[in-house]
């Protein structure tokens, strides 16, 4: 986003609820091989900030009549909307952590532990966004149970858990933190003394391979958290590379990253099942009748055990699907 005028419109907008009222997925950042390191760190900056704002603004609750509560009903929320905002949030802590280091610039990372905090609380709604709309319906029929209060129990965590991710973005936090991005994207700031961004994004971006290579040798053991730690790993890789796509032949680029995002799509459902648990123990521990909890309990730990028993199969696949991308060609090489 060029002009810093429209960074500011779009923010204002979207505290008002006002703006796009459909979800804003991250585009390209304007930048060229031409620009300073700095003028780019601003330029993604700046595109994180817009994406953020415009998809804050179907998360942040409905204003209603004097007196009612403020809260966004099941019918007005927008599941893709939050998932961009944590997107958005994710692609400016990789930025954050990514251009500060190569920068030296360590107090960044205050600004990045203060995005991680923000996505903490965006987190559980969406967790159960994709219980009730992927795992669920994508479990086995369980005989014995009671899948319709699983459900229904569920809904009821869900709608807390909306209404927290909507006091996250109407916080006085929320607003300083965004205001802060917003002030640093428009600054002239100096930060390095490099001069070419070519050098500067190839640093980057083999820091960012190198961290996938390392979580790659500790995931060859299967554990759950190192596969996890991979996935994450592949994410700023991901991140990072669509930075500084514009810097490069579009055709490499588009290779290489859509081998990259069929690894991360691959691992990203794997942990949605491995989250099952977690998830689970979140709905059990909502109030509802007692006299359902025996068989919808029941139902719980069946559907926890169904995708636990899946997971050692799937790690394998995933593993066997990244040691195929490692033989992928770097575009910035």
């Amino acid at each position: 986003m060029d002009d810093p005028r429209a960074l500011v419109s779009v923010h204002s907008l979207s505290r008002r609820s006002l703006g796009p009222s459909r979800p804003v997925k991250a585009a390209p950042a304007a930048i060229a091989a031409a620009m300073h390191p700095e003028e780019a760190f601003r330029a993604v900056l700046s595109d994180c900030l817009a994406q953020i704002a415009a998809n804050a603004a179907l998360v942040r609750p409905v204003h209603p009549e004097k007196g009612a509560p403020q809260h966004r009903p099941p019918h007005h929320r927008s599941a893709e909307g939050l998932h961009q905002l944590r997107v958005a949030l994710r692609r400016l802590e990789v930025a954050l952590g990514a251009f500060g280091r190569e920068f030296g610039q360590d107090w960044l990372e205050e600004l990045r532990g203060r995005a991680k905090i923000l996505l903490g609380r965006l987190s559980p709604a969406r967790d159960l966004d994709v219980f009730l709309s992927k795992i669920l319906p994508g479990a086995p029929r369980l005989a014995g149970g009671d899948i319709a209060a699983l459900r229904a129990r569920a809904e009821i965590a869900r709608d807390a858990a909306w209404d927290q991710a909507a006091d996250c973005v109407a916080s006085p936090d929320f607003t300083l933190f965004t205001g802060d991005i917003a002030a640093l994207a428009g600054s002239q700031l100096p930060m390095t003394r490099r001069r070419r961004l070519p050098k500067s994004a190839r640093r980057m971006l083999d820091r960012q391979v190198r961290r996938v290579k390392k979580r790659g040798k500790r995931a060859a053991g299967r554990k759950e958290g190192d596969v996890h730690r991979l996935r994450i790993a592949l994410k700023k890789l991901r991140y990072t590379a669509e930075f500084f796509a514009p810097l490069y032949p579009p055709r490499d680029v588009k290779r290489y990253l859509k081998k990259l995002r069929d690894l991360q799509n691959h691992l990203g459902d794997l942990n949605d099942a491995a989250n099952v648990r977690a998830v689970v123990a979140t709905v059990l521990a909502q109030k509802g009748r007692k006299e359902s909890d025996a068989a919808m309990g029941f139902s719980a730990g069946a559907l926890a055990g169904w995708y636990g028993a899946r997971t050692p199969g799937a790690i394998k696949d995933a593993l066997k699907r990244y040691r195929k991308f490692r033989k992928a060609e770097p575009f910035w090489r």
